[in-house]
């Protein structure tokens, strides 16, 4: 059997991407999860990776490529995590793509299971924007409804106030989390975990819940 390659040298060489081949060797990898990080190191530094936009350059839909994800982050080739301003509202969801799991810092990440933001029940901010708060409530959702009781059985009180967009927010993470296969008993298992370790300081949030929804279902959202 002959292997016939492109040739790489002189002027007219094609584009190409050099990679690291202990990447490609790795055998708790997928062949799946290795396309994908080949695709997205071929990509310049700095490059911003969007699934809506992927899925137009693959035959792979959205759950192939976010099982890939998945596997690539287990393994340390990928970290996402949450860009915010200084209020502490997420601006932007960001990937760290690495060619090699020993280029990824030890420290330096950050906690998001209880975010500064979340630790207030009221956001200051001069913009009125993100000052129309609305009561938040299941919308017929019965995860939703879930957390809200255990909510309720732990503050004694009302799950307090979101603004329009966190409340769309929410919903759409949760509808996520049920793409996946995620029964109502394994939901409300955790659920009743979060809560009964709690700390008092913390307020209850969904959103900071929902923060830790990634490792606790074990999806990418």
């Amino acid at each position: 059997m002959a292997t016939h390659r492109i040739n790489k040298s002189g002027k007219r060489a094609p584009p190409f991407t050099r990679i690291d081949n202990s990447m490609l060797q790795d055998a708790r990898l997928s062949f799946k999860a290795r396309g994908l990080l080949s695709y997205m190191l071929s990509k310049p530094d700095g490059f911003k990776f969007y699934l809506d936009e992927m899925t137009k350059h693959t035959t792979d839909g959205k759950d192939s490529i976010r099982a890939g994800l998945k596997e690539l982050e287990k393994l340390g080739y990928v970290r996402r995590y949450a860009v915010k301003d200084q209020r502490g509202k997420i601006l932007s969801w960001e990937l760290d793509i690495y060619e090699s799991p020993s280029l990824r810092p030890e420290s330096g990440f950050p906690d998001v299971e209880n975010p500064t933001l979340l630790t207030n029940d009221n956001i200051l901010t001069n913009d009125k924007r993100l000052n129309k708060y609305i009561a938040f409530n299941s919308n017929g959702n019965s995860f939703v409804e879930t957390y809200l009781k255990y909510f309720r059985i732990k503050k004694n009180k009302h799950h307090m106030r979101v603004t329009e967009e966190q409340h769309r927010m929410i919903h759409d993470q949760i509808e996520e989390i049920q793409s996946y296969g995620i029964t109502i008993e394994e939901w409300e298992a955790e659920v009743k975990d979060h809560f009964e370790k709690l700390p008092k300081s913390n307020n209850g949030n969904i959103i900071a819940f929902l923060h830790a929804a990634p490792r606790r279902f074990d999806v990418v959202l």
